[in-house]
């Protein structure tokens, strides 16, 4: 399964928690049956704010009977070596600078989200 790689695009961050909480327990549960594989997070519109030092930390929720901190799936998947792409474009309207990212976040403009495809990643989305 090494050759498996995936995209996911996520563009909500607090307006749609549902579909932010379902991206990041779809990747960590990718990484942990296949550590090999390579995920991508592709950041755009609102959902740049998810790599904002401070955003996801008060946001939690109940699922499958217990409550989710947004903040500690986010830890999870830095740790789990998930990339985080940012965006540049929508981080202005978002109080987003490159001081205030979160750690191993990285800038990139909307092509890169086409570079990504082209290399071979499978693009994967949420409509929650």
């Amino acid at each position: 399964m090494s050759d498996k790689k995936f995209v996911f695009t996520l563009s909500h961050t607090t307006t749609n928690p549902i579909e932010v909480l379902g991206i990041m327990k779809i990747a960590s549960n990718i990484k942990a049956f296949s550590d090999e594989s390579e995920i991508a997070i592709f950041l755009i519109g609102e959902g740049v704010q998810l790599a904002k030092k401070g955003v996801v930390e008060n946001i939690s929720m109940e699922f499958e009977g217990k409550q989710v901190n947004f903040g500690e799936m986010l830890e999870l998947l830095v740790d789990f070596g998930v990339k985080f792409y940012v965006c540049h474009a929508f981080m202005p309207g978002y109080g987003l600078t490159e001081e205030n990212l979160i750690e191993g976040a990285e800038i990139k403009s909307s092509s890169y989200l086409g570079e990504l495809l082209l290399q071979g990643y499978v693009p994967f989305s949420l409509s929650l």
